[in-house]
């Protein structure tokens, strides 16, 4: 079978008439003609392994679908894939457009790209972006174009219902589940994002309180029923009409002149905006959208080859509309299937396969363990103050890395708040200010400065711009600053945590500097969680531990990253819950069945607990957050009050079970002969 090379060599025998050939053509000329579609040429990806023939495209496009399990190093072929394009040398890299699913993942990939290619993150960022980036270039749109929370705040003010800003609210994180406002601009975005109309709201999966909400009238026991001048709902009806708010918020936006993210995506769909490249690379293309897909399918006839990558075992944004059978139904002409995981050993690789493998459509990677061996743990009904406690053990007794993963924010927040007194620095994935490098840099400063040691021009100036006014005594900010800037002037590099600057030197502008017992005292721009971790770390015996090793988060910010002791919860939250719920009243496609006997009242509600079953894309989420793991994985079975949680027992088997967790996990570590491939060079 023959390897897929992406290069232009495939593509020179195509007819010089080929519609391909006059379209792209036709899109240069516009591209020069018309502003809008003036974007900077976009980014590329590959690498080589296991290839499977696969079922051709209907197109002339050369198009490659390539499957990457965790830890198979799918990155890293997309970079080499890139490579092996430029090493012709009529392509540029702004002949390439590589899309991300997320902000964060495309920034990764412009930082590993930027180092090979010797450049700088910044040039390449036009070809390596998310869709609605390229969406916001190509549409020529300014930051006050783009809806804001307080943009969806004054429409609910103004229609008369509730919002709840889901920032502000990050320690509690209800609104997306109890807030009407919230359901009403998400059930609109999720309408566009599926191409659904709005007649379709209530396909939705969320549940609808019919004392709030105006039911379809087939099911909404208040309908009134009658002759054809019988009007659906009674005078004194003062619920909410979904449909009717819904159109009031895109009516709204159009009022407004704002735009969303589907929006955006829209408008470049209707019209027929063009990235002004040759090759395609779409990244995580499990999590795009049928909206998204149509964006796909209008760019994908104008390119010479495309590259489709990801792992429909790892949809972790089914609630934002993703379908991994878009990945799964593809056209293409060929498949790659990398067949080496480089971060699971064999025992956590065969019980996260357990795991997935309870759903019916999907793409088997096969993946052979990184090495045989790996711990699997189960812990049922522990206390949050015994994962701080073990979580401490961990890192005293071993030099690893750590990672406490949640499926909600508001758990997250429950355990920052016990482990914060540990003083064990740490770094949180989601968008949290704790240990953030600006927090570390100052920690350090405070060290450096008490050793009587050089610090860096960088510690400097987070002196400078975190310290209290009254640290600088009869001095200014400014002069500190003044000084800074000259010593930064006089050095041979621009790299500031090379030049150094020596303790003296600090004390002439900031003389009443604090030592480490009142570091958090004197220190301005913080968050209360930083200041108490200041003082936590300064009282604590973990100075100089490194932050990056022990992190927290959501399952869904830990994509793409591992560590080698992973700690996951598998408590729900009713949102999820509510969205199951919905799935077993028949508002989504499972492969999931259950008897009415297995729930209480023989009722699915979103405070069921616990949940007997899990959806596809509930169980895809769990399998991301269980795949981190290289040594050690750790199940916390009933981990927060108040909480529905998942057994594990669901987890691995799909159905609740009453032998003991160590029972269920020491046979899920099994494997025969046959079920585990050997591990590859």
């Amino acid at each position: 079978m023959t390897t897929l090379r992406f290069s232009v060599a495939s593509v020179a025998g195509r007819p010089a008439g080929s519609l391909s050939h006059f379209t792209t053509a036709y899109r240069r000329c516009v591209s020069v003609c018309d502003p809008l579609s003036l974007a900077s040429r976009s980014h590329v990806v590959y690498q080589e392994a296991a290839h499977v023939r696969g079922t051709m495209s209907t197109t002339d496009v050369e198009i490659t679908r390539l499957f990457g399990g965790p830890g198979s190093g799918k990155t890293t072929a997309l970079l080499n894939r890139v490579e092996t394009i430029l090493e012709d040398d009529d392509v540029s890299p702004r002949d390439i457009l590589v899309v991300s699913y997320t902000r964060a993942a495309a920034a990764e990939i412009r930082e590993r790209l930027a180092e090979r290619l010797d450049t700088t993150p910044r040039k390449l960022q036009g070809n390596v972006c998310t869709m609605h980036a390229k969406a916001y270039e190509l549409l020529n749109l300014s930051r006050g174009d783009v809806v804001s929370e307080s943009d969806k705040e004054a429409f609910c003010e103004d229609f008369g219902i509730e919002y709840e800003d889901e920032y502000q609210s990050g320690g509690r994180r209800t609104a997306r589940s109890t807030t009407i406002g919230n359901k009403i601009i998400s059930t609109s975005q999720w309408l566009q994002r599926t191409n659904r109309e709005v007649a379709d709201w209530y396909d939705v999966p969320f549940q609808w309180n019919v004392e709030e909400v105006r039911l379809p009238p087939e099911i909404d026991p208040n309908a009134q029923e009658g002759n054809k001048y019988t009007p659906t709902w009674s005078a004194d009806d003062d619920r909410v009409d979904i449909p009717e708010a819904i159109r009031a918020w895109r009516a709204y936006k159009g009022d407004n002149e704002l735009v969303g993210f589907a929006d955006m995506l829209e408008r470049v769909k209707q019209r027929s905006l063009l990235p002004n490249v040759d090759y395609l690379v779409i990244d995580e293309f499990q999590d795009i959208t049928t909206l998204q897909h149509e964006v796909f399918e209008e760019w994908k006839p104008h390119m010479k080859q495309v590259l489709i990558a990801g792992d429909d075992d790892q949809v972790v944004y089914a609630w934002q509309g993703a379908d991994p059978n878009l990945l799964l139904d593809a056209d293409r002409d060929e498949d790659v299937v990398l067949p080496n995981s480089y971060r699971l050993p064999s025992r956590i690789l065969n019980v996260v396969n357990k795991e997935i493998r309870h759903i019916d459509k999907r793409q088997e990677k096969d993946l052979k363990p990184r090495k045989e061996g790996g711990v699997v743990e189960g812990v049922e009904n522990a206390s949050m103050l015994e994962l701080v406690r073990n979580v401490r053990y961990t890192v005293q007794e071993d030099d690893g890395s750590v990672m406490v993963l949640f499926r909600a924010r508001y758990q997250l927040f429950q355990f920052i708040e016990e482990f914060i007194d540990e003083g064990i620095p740490f770094k949180a994935l989601t968008d949290q200010r704790l240990w953030t490098d600006r927090l570390v840099d100052y920690v350090e400063a405070i060290e450096a400065y008490d050793a009587d040691e050089d610090l860096t021009l960088l510690q400097g100036r987070r002196l400078a711009d975190m310290l209290q006014t009254s640290a600088f005594g009869s001095n200014t900010r400014d002069e500190f600053y003044d000084f800074l800037e000259s010593k930064e002037d006089e050095a041979d590099t621009e790299d500031r945590t090379e030049i150094p600057l020596a303790p003296e030197d600090v004390k002439n502008f900031a003389p009443f500097i604090p030592d480490p017992a009142s570091a958090s005292d004197m220190v301005r721009k913080v968050t209360s969680f930083q200041r108490k971790s200041i003082d936590a770390y300064f009282g604590g015996n973990y100075h100089g531990h490194d932050p990056n090793l022990v992190r927290v988060g959501t399952i869904h910010s830990a994509k793409g990253r591992e560590a080698d002791h992973v700690f996951v919860g598998t408590d729900l939250t009713e949102k999820v819950v509510e969205q199951i719920a919905a799935t077993v009243t028949g508002h989504e496609e499972t492969t999931a069945e259950i008897d009415d006997e297995d729930l209480p009242d023989g009722e699915f509600t979103k405070r069921t607990d616990p949940v007997p079953l899990l959806t596809d894309n509930e169980r895809r989420v769990f399998y991301v957050g269980m795949s981190r793991a290289r040594e050690r994985l750790v199940l916390l079975e009933n981990l927060i009050d108040g909480a529905p949680t998942v057994p594990i027992s669901v987890l691995l088997y799909n159905e609740i079970r009453d032998e003991p967790v160590d029972e269920l996990l020491a046979a899920a570590q099994k494997s025969t002969a046959e079920e585990v491939p050997e591990p590859e060079p």
